[in-house]
């Protein structure tokens, strides 16, 4: 998990090396694919299909990376729109229901 610091941490720092080299978006896909992860591995761990956007945004801090419900529900609503992850947010009671056949599916992150 510590490589999404290291990849968030590179993609800020050397932005204009990466553009020049042609791997700027490469790495911008790969971070999206990082937060997918990281998704997958707090459902793992809390073995629900209801996972509370609290538990991710506690995830992502213990990461040493600030992060508000906010944030993480954009996060969240950009991987379920790319199909990263398949499931809704209950914006109201702050939730990610996941689908419960094949919430993260790994076609989406091999192919697109």
């Amino acid at each position: 998990m510590h490589n999404v610091i290291f990849l968030l941490h590179s993609t800020h720092t050397r932005t204009r090396i990466q553009i020049r080299r042609g791997t700027y978006l490469l790495l911008e896909k790969c971070k999206t694919v990082c937060y997918r992860n990281l998704f997958k591995r707090v459902s793992l761990v809390t073995r629900r299909a209801q996972l509370p956007l609290g538990q991710v945004a506690t995830s992502f801090k213990w990461l040493g990376m600030s992060i508000d419900l906010d944030e993480v529900e954009c996060i969240l609503a950009n991987l379920i729109y790319r199909g990263y992850v398949r499931g809704y947010i209950s914006h109201s009671k702050r939730i990610l229901v996941l689908s419960k056949k094949d919430p993260f599916p790994k076609s989406a992150v091999v192919v697109k």
